[in-house]
């Protein structure tokens, strides 16, 4: 039963257009000093700053209605250079910059019309009008349609017609029957913050290929989940018995205390001293505390502070091992800080651009500098699977390209492009993926993933059931052949 989205949506729309007005005089003249429009294409957004507050307008076709305001407007300060009438935002939290420029009057923009929300008195919900702005704007902003080998324009003509005079419920059901035939794990529809979003991956995670195994098994309800959690917990246990005495212990504990943390070890193989580092994650020390975006440097910086203590313990190893088998992604920006680790010079590690309109839009070209706090020079093997995503998954696309390298297990989820967000005027919320990703060797790996150098299982159930690691295993005998 949906718990009543009306009222908290409205909620929503009407924190993020007043929550930020004040009623004093003051502000009334600081108001009146200060008054922005700035608009971007390639994201469909206006900016409308006022004072010290901003509202933001999603644009869609010619069509623009008010949204949440995801980006704070001292944020939007801080990290924004304006060129005569260009603003150029450096986002804290992500790679890329966004690029806007400065208009006269919001209908410059929506010559079609400003649309009701969820948030005014005089909404009609309609099915209709809904499906078709989430049809458009995912037809002016998605993508992988070809790669995903979808015709955006006979899905339109499918279900546009089903949806007259529809309810909110036959929408949903609708959209994830569309969501469905999509497959991409990084476009989904959020139409109850209370509920989990709805969404589809094209390749199994870890936790997919379990629930899998427990329906195989005929179990079901209570018996079905614990299945789950102790296979999970045995996965990480059998990892555990590969270390050596020496460093067992500490990432027993560290297990114990934080079993999603970063990890590491070192594995003795016949005098070869491996190191062992697995990162389930790129959202370390992020505090989510609120739907708003923010500077995540001190997360960063506390990442590096814990890189420096995980490359001083594995300081004198010959190999390093990296597992980022069902890594759940993040922020490529906490990525890129471990990606300088392992570079000596001025490295390419992604060319990123845009989808708008048909045609991608040149972004960004991302650098990796090199810095004086440790790194590690050695070959290093990269652990990945269907599961490691986002993130995790551009992680492996730029560590691919480094001639010390090897990736082994699985090709990873081929979802590598940012999570773009966007909003509906009924309150519901959904994402999508509009960047195109490529490695300084020119490879993009949306659907198809990031290949892999050496194919291995990385959750076979057999060996599971042995308390071995066919992965690590692969690993060791590398080793001992050379």
């Amino acid at each position: 039963m949906i718990k009543s989205i009306a009222k908290l949506v409205t909620t929503i729309f009407c924190i993020s257009l007043l929550g930020c007005n004040s009623d004093s005089d003051q502000d009334d003249i600081i108001k009146e000093q200060r008054n922005e429009l700035w608009y971007s294409d390639l994201y469909g957004e206006i900016k409308q700053i006022s004072g010290d507050s901003v509202v933001t307008w999603q644009v869609t076709g010619a069509f623009c209605y008010p949204i949440i305001t995801l980006d704070p407007l001292p944020l939007f300060d801080s990290f924004s250079k304006k060129y005569k009438d260009q603003l150029i935002y450096e986002r804290p939290y992500d790679s890329g910059p966004a690029s806007y420029r400065s208009i006269q009057s919001i209908e410059d923009v929506c010559t079609d019309g400003i649309l009701d929300t969820i948030a005014d008195n005089s909404y009609e919900f309609d099915a209709e009008v809904t499906f078709q702005l989430f049809w458009l704007d995912m037809k002016n902003h998605y993508a992988f349609f070809k790669e995903r080998n979808i015709d955006w324009d006979n899905i339109y003509e499918e279900y546009a017609p089903k949806l007259i005079e529809a309810d909110e419920e036959l929408l949903i059901n609708i959209i994830s029957e569309i969501l469905q035939i999509l497959s991409d794990g990084h476009t989904r529809l959020y139409y109850n913050l209370d509920k989990e979003p709805i969404s589809f991956e094209a390749k199994l995670t870890l936790a997919k290929r379990l629930e899998q195994e427990a329906h195989d098994l005929e179990l079901k309800g209570e018996p079905a989940e614990n299945y789950v959690i102790e296979q999970t917990v045995l996965v990480r246990e059998n990892i555990t018995q590969y270390l050596n005495e020496e460093t067992q212990p500490a990432f027993i504990t560290r297990n114990t205390l934080d079993s999603f943390g970063p990890n590491w070890g070192i594995i003795d193989v016949e005098g070869i001293q491996v190191g062992y580092m697995s990162l389930p994650h790129f959202v370390n020390f992020i505090e989510m505390d609120s739907l708003e975006r923010e500077d995540i440097s001190y997360a960063n910086e506390a990442f590096n502070n814990l890189l420096d203590e995980i490359f001083v313990a594995l300081d004198g190893t010959q190999k390093l091992i990296i597992d980022i088998r069902d890594n759940e992604g993040g922020y490529d920006i906490q990525a890129l800080e471990l990606i300088k680790r392992f570079i000596s010079n001025n490295t390419l590690v992604w060319d990123i651009s845009t989808f708008y309109a048909g045609s991608l839009h040149e972004l960004i070209a991302v650098y990796a500098e090199p810095n004086s706090r440790p790194y590690y020079q050695n070959d290093i093997y990269l652990l990945t699977s269907n599961g490691t995503f986002s993130a995790g998954e551009s992680f492996a696309l730029a560590m691919s390209s480094l001639p010390k390298v090897t990736l082994v297990g699985e090709a990873t989820a081929g979802a590598t492009s940012d999570t773009f967000p966007r909003m509906l005027p009924n309150g519901w919320a959904y994402e999508l993926s509009n960047e195109y990703y490529k490695n300084s060797e020119g490879l993009n790996a949306e659907v198809l993933g990031v290949p892999v150098d050496i194919e291995v299982d990385p959750y076979d159930k057999f060996a599971r059931g042995e308390k071995k690691d066919l992965v690590i295993e692969k690993i060791i005998a590398l080793l001992t052949e050379d």
